[in-house]
This record gives structure tokens, C-alpha cells and sequence, in this order.
């Protein structure tokens, strides 16, 4: 199934929210340069409905990392794999990390 299929048929689960805060925008740039290489691997992993990285209009040094997973066991799957591969702490750039797990009430 394709990616874009599984988003649309795939709208419960657990959501990981990553918001960063680089002190300079060439800090955000490097990293942002980085996230994107760790969403296209992501992105091929079972269970995975949604791995990017979105930056601030208003505030180029901001950026968000938007999880999607289709459950708590795809999520788990992809920790233990990232256990070995974790994503270096980066001088210069704060993060808060937030998890949700919630079924979408309606679309339109």
C-alpha cells in the first residue's frame, strides 16, 4: 500500500510531536538538512503512516517533527530500531518532545 494510502485509511494511532528551537536559523538549517534524511528512512518502516518535518513561516529558527504511527507496536518497533541509530543531541537547539495516542471524530 502506498504511503498516501495508508494515511488515508490509516487515521487512529499514536502521534509523536518533536518541536525544536535552534538559537540561530543556520542552526535549524543543518538540522532541518539532517530530519529530512531520518523522515525518508523512516517513512519505509512497517507501521510507519507519517514521518516529516515542517518549519516555521513566522520563525525559521522553529521546526516540528510530525510522528504517525498505526499503533503503539509499530512505535515500539521503530524505538528499539533507533535504540543503535539515535539522533545526536545538537549543540544549539532545544526540543520538547509530545505523544498522543487518539482516533480522529470525524472528517469532512
Amino acid at each position: 500500500m502506498a504511503r498516501g494510502d495508508r494515511y488515508a485509511c490509516s487515521m487512529a494511532g499514536v502521534r509523536l510531536i518533536v518541536q525544536f528551537t535552534a538559537e540561530t536559523e543556520e542552526i535549524a538549517d543543518q538540522a532541518i538538512a539532517a530530519a529530512v534524511e531520518r523522515c525518508k528512512a523512516a517513512q519505509k518502516e512497517p507501521g510507519c503512516v507519517q514521518f516529516e518535518v515542517f518549519r516555521s513561516a513566522w520563525r525559521p529558527e522553529h521546526y516540528v517533527l510530525l510522528e504517525h504511527w498505526e499503533s503503539p507496536e509499530a512505535l515500539e518497533v521503530h524505538a528499539q530500531g533507533m535504540s543503535t541509530n539515535r539522533p545526536q543531541p545538537r549543540p544549539g537547539i532545544k526540543r520538547t518532545r509530545e505523544d498522543y495516542s487518539y482516533q480522529v471524530t470525524s472528517q469532512s
